[in-house]
């Protein structure tokens, strides 16, 4: 037994497995599904499913949005400026609250031709206005009776700094 490559007894391993068909086996398989393979192609293709009775500029929007009426107040010059959205700003005195009141009813009888009775009037005001000119429009809008008046977070403009 001295030449003998068996290590331990003959009754360990009774039956001799020859591994190199069963590695053949697994390597075809593997190049079986790697050949097989198709990869998702995520660019240049776009899953839509698009409405085939309507194409571009074929029928009017269906859905109007307006635009919110939002009250800018900044403090400009030692005065308050007052403007309603992206509008020019209105005069001070007792012509700009007029000229304000009307752009604000004109904003709010948009929203109420299309049967929306719920809709917020923004005061934007900064941290510098003086508060008699917040509470004043908003005694304004309390007398044309418009009810949901909201204060919102100001939108501060980007200052172009010099360089």
């Amino acid at each position: 037994m001295a030449g003998s490559s068996n290590i331990g007894e003959a009754s360990d391993n009774p039956v001799g497995v020859n591994a190199v068909p069963l590695v053949d086996v697994i390597f075809c398989l593997c190049l079986f599904f790697m050949c097989s393979l198709k990869f998702k192609q995520l660019e240049g293709k776009i899953e839509t499913w698009l409405p085939k009775d309507r194409g571009v500029e074929q029928t009017p929007p269906e859905k109007i949005v307006l635009e919110e009426i939002r009250v800018f107040m900044r403090w400009q010059d030692n005065q308050t400026v007052r403007k309603v959205g992206n509008r020019a700003p209105v005069r001070p005195g007792p012509e700009g609250d007029i000229e304000l009141m009307q752009i604000i009813n004109q904003m709010s009888n948009d929203y109420k031709k299309l049967g929306k009775t719920e809709f917020p009037v923004l005061i934007d005001a900064l941290g510098d206005v003086p508060w008699r000119d917040v509470i004043h429009v908003l005694d304004l809008c309390k007398m044309d009776k418009l009810e949901r008046i909201e204060f919102a977070a100001p939108i501060e403009v980007p200052t172009k700094s010099g360089s």
